[in-house]
């Protein structure tokens, strides 16, 4: 019994950290991710570069007109997150009203994958006091551009 315990928690806990990204030096980052980025960006600030696994790295940043944006590399492809900071579209609060009342959007952005765009919305219920906030629950659900539920992760 001690042995499926102990196998069991190290399973989680291996899980946790493939799930969690940690900031890295873009030294520590492949090579050829460096080279698309510097490639595909015009005059980047604010640049940090983070490691979800050994063949996943996201760069996130403020372009030349200061909108925030992120980029995730893989060996699968590249995928580019453009940041909406301001007004979320209606459609997609009223989603996250209507079917997880007790949630809010924490994030919301345009996701480019090959040309195609969908919006993804991080949302998450907050609890606890004053300065001290505490997320749980958190979950990203894909949209169409158009505000059409997709699916959620």
């Amino acid at each position: 019994m001690k042995k499926i315990t102990l196998i069991a928690v190290a399973l989680l806990l291996s899980q946790g950290v493939i799930m969690a990204q940690k900031k890295v030096a873009e030294k520590d980052v492949k090579a050829a991710f460096v080279k698309d980025f510097q490639r595909l960006s015009k005059n980047p600030t604010s640049v940090e570069w983070w490691q979800y696994d050994e063949n996943t790295f996201k760069v996130t940043f403020r372009d030349s007109e200061k909108s925030r944006m992120a980029m995730v590399f893989s060996n699968k492809g590249m995928e580019t997150h453009y940041i909406i900071e301001d007004h979320y579209p209606h459609s997609i609060t009223s989603y996250v009203k209507a079917n997880y009342s007790k949630h809010s959007v924490t994030d919301l952005w345009v996701r480019e994958i090959r040309n195609k765009m969908t919006y993804q919305a991080r949302i998450a219920k907050k609890s606890g006091f004053l300065w001290w906030k505490k997320e749980k629950d958190v979950k990203v659900l894909d949209f169409e551009i158009d505000g059409k539920f997709i699916s959620a992760e």
